[in-house]
């Protein structure tokens, strides 16, 4: 890039991590984000706690394997927003704000018909799944009713997710932050009415998650459309034109975050051979979890942003400055808080009535397995370097060997020798190797001359 169009990209209000010091863009990026995520599953946590006052052990695994399984969905919506994102902000950093307008609105046409085809799917195989997995029919009962309420707020869902991100690549990181947390604020005071004034129980917490993305899309779109105008509306061969150039990020970006969900659908599978307790206790342990480490998910789309922006205006330095902060302080979370849930593990189980089986497993995790998820924060950081600098597919292939081999083995073996603590085990070691192999990866794309790189990712854009 010129210094003429280095200079515009500068002055542009939205392109505002082109300048400055890195530490404090990437910590106002992933706090931010990490404020709206931590509420998310704040609340997805009391409701869980709310739940556990029926003293149905059913309820909480017909919820955990909800939620778990209905990610296949937010996967696909993750991927469009990602595809979104990356070209949005590498426009702006480059100075041209009308392509990104229109970039973002082409984002939401393909988020829409993503959102609406995925959760078709999900509904016509969900049955037949749970079926042949031998799941209990007490679960499995509750399951099926659960995700006939959720799943069609699928779209309302993504196209949440689209606008937040909008004005996350803006660098709007706060107000970001804020269409998240309207939407969290009206679950959280919505789950203990409709639980214990108007005793709707689970299916009463599904309608109260509904409620908030309608929230958040309300909010969202009065800042994207309303305040900033950030979007316009291609069409005809425009439209064509972007909607192909985000799904080459999208779609590989999308295979990646479904392997997720398919090493966690494999091992909810085996868990469910050690029946109810089990069940629980392992959606206990998917909370504590996403609560715990919701820094580590939302670092692909904190510092999204901020790379795509640099890569545009081609300031590869701050490129590199910016995954190496990012890992550095991630790490020194993820320990730290890998420590205070080892010395909260006798307790913690206490707190959603869990007995049996299902609480050794939560005990298990919280003083074992959360150190090995500490190093898991090198896996995002190093998708959020491939999938903004044109190496979506990098993020494919690794997330894909960590879902079968750095998961399958290590899942059956750990059922075979050690149980439902063996399953937990085997799953988090092989989550962090990958996760290393990840880091490794990443370091080499990040010595690549940035001539070369930039220029593939504006041939990309």
């Amino acid at each position: 890039m010129t210094s003429e169009n280095l200079s515009t990209a500068a002055s542009d209000p939205r392109a505002r991590f082109v300048s400055g010091p890195m530490g404090p863009h990437v910590l106002e990026m992933v706090l931010t984000g990490w404020a709206s995520m931590l509420a998310v599953f704040a609340v997805e946590f009391l409701s869980l706690l709310y739940l556990g006052t029926l003293k149905d052990e059913a309820v909480l695994g017909a919820v955990g394997f909800g939620s778990m399984t209905q990610f296949t969905i937010i996967s696909v919506c993750i991927g469009v927003s990602v595809g979104g994102t990356a070209l949005v902000s590498r426009a702006l950093g480059a100075g041209d704000a009308p392509r990104a307008r229109a970039l973002a609105g082409a984002s939401l046409v393909l988020m829409v018909a993503a959102a609406l085809v995925s959760g078709a799917l999900f509904l016509a195989v969900i049955g037949p799944y749970t079926a042949a997995i031998d799941l209990a029919e007490d679960v499995r009962a509750h399951l099926l009713s659960y995700v006939l309420i959720t799943t069609p707020f699928a779209v309302v869902m993504g196209v949440g997710m689209m606008l937040s991100n909008l004005l996350r690549a803006a660098g709007h990181g706060r107000q970001s932050m804020w269409v998240l947390l309207a939407g969290t604020a009206a679950v959280a005071a919505l789950d203990p009415l409709v639980i214990f004034v108007l005793d709707g129980g689970m299916e009463g917490v599904a309608w109260a998650g509904g409620m908030g993305r309608l929230v958040t899309v309300a909010l969202g779109a009065w800042l994207v459309f309303g305040k900033h105008r950030l979007v316009t509306w291609p069409a005809g061969a425009a439209l064509r034109a972007h909607l192909a150039a985000i799904g080459r990020i999208a779609l590989p970006a999308a295979l990646t975050t479904l392997a997720t969900p398919a090493a966690v659908i494999f091992t909810l599978s085996t868990y469910a051979g050690f029946g109810s307790s089990v069940m629980a206790g392992a959606t206990v342990v998917d909370r504590v979890l996403q609560l715990a480490y919701a820094l580590f998910f939302v670092l692909p789309g904190a510092i999204g942003p901020i790379l795509g922006q640099n890569l545009g205006a081609g300031q590869w330095d701050r490129v590199q400055e910016t995954a190496r902060v990012t890992a550095r302080w991630s790490l020194t979370y993820g320990f730290g808080v890998a420590v205070l849930l080892a010395l909260l593990a006798p307790w913690m189980p206490d707190l959603f009535q869990v007995t049996g089986p299902g609480r050794d497993l939560i005990v298990f995790f919280c003083r074992y397995g959360s150190f090995a998820w500490a190093l898991n924060s090198l896996y995002f950081v190093a998708v959020a370097v491939f999938n903004n600098l044109g190496y979506a597919t990098y993020s494919t292939a690794i997330g894909w060997l960590r879902a079968t081999v750095g998961t399958l083995p290590f899942v059956w073996l750990g059922a075979h020798y050690g149980g439902p603590e063996g399953v937990l085990a085997g799953q988090t070691v092989g989550f962090a190797l990958f996760s290393l192999i990840a880091m490794l990866l990443c370091r080499r794309v990040l010595r690549a001359p940035p001539a070369s790189a930039a220029a593939q990712a504006r041939q990309a854009a």
